[in-house]
């Protein structure tokens, strides 16, 4: 029996006593792979990543990281004590710092461990030279992201979540960071969970897709596999191909 590197299963996401997913299971074999889940706006895919993250408790079902129960009915092991980095999709920079200070604390935070990238490289790589030294408000709402960006890849978290991290990011660019983004994530070795509205943004970043609709996990399976063979109706009609 192969030992997998996440785990959820039977899992019930819900924020305020309203289950926005029901009964959701999947797994991610192998530290370094990328899933994206795909849905419409208010599905509940911030949730789920809220929930891994630790935000939220869950009362059915369990989450595991390398072998380890992080959540279930009985076990909540607090966010801090997760290794887990959750990049929010509004601008999460510390208004006070400079763009470069804020991405100097995701480098200070793991100290103890071997760099594999250095500030300077995932600033290139990201291209955001030219306001390492404006201020938050000073810069637009594309590279406030992606300087956040920066600062959660410099964590080398053991699992990292990403809500729609390039939903402000300019089109004209877009394809270009996502080649990047990609490009890190697998130099790094990052476990990787992004939600997304995006499909051809999940269906190019992820090893696995998740297709979520009307509160349920519709499927779960390899990009290729969700998009020339949907499993119903109701995922055709979303990825619109009907």
């Amino acid at each position: 029996m192969t030992n997998n590197f996440f785990e959820v299963k039977n899992v019930d996401f819900v924020i305020g006593g309203n289950t926005k997913v029901h009964n959701v299971s999947f797994k991610i074999e192998k530290e370094g792979d990328i899933v994206c889940l795909l849905g419409p706006s208010g599905i509940g895919k911030t949730t789920i990543l809220r929930t891994i993250a630790g935000l939220q408790k869950i009362q059915k079902g369990y989450i595991k990281l390398k072998e380890k129960i992080i959540s279930s009915k009985e076990i909540n092991v607090e966010p801090e004590n997760r290794n887990i980095s959750l990049a929010f999709q509004e601008n999460s920079l510390f208004p006070h710092y400079t763009v470069l200070k804020n991405i100097q604390l995701g480098a200070d935070k793991n100290k103890h461990k071997k760099q594999k990238i250095s500030i300077k490289e995932i600033v290139e790589l990201l291209d955001i030279n030219s306001i390492l030294n404006q201020y938050p408000h000073q810069i637009s709402a594309g590279e406030a992201q992606r300087a956040s960006l920066a600062r959660t890849l410099l964590t080398q978290p053991d699992l990292l979540l990403l809500d729609e991290p390039l939903s402000n990011v300019d089109q004209s660019f877009k394809e270009g960071i996502q080649v990047k983004l990609k490009k890190i994530l697998k130099k790094l070795k990052i476990t990787t969970i992004i939600v997304t509205h995006d499909s051809y943004e999940a269906f190019y970043l992820g090893s696995k897709c998740g297709i979520i609709l009307d509160g349920e996990l519709k499927q779960f399976d390899d990009p290729y596999k969700v998009y020339h063979f949907p499993n119903s109706i109701e995922v055709v009609n979303f990825l619109n191909r009907g």
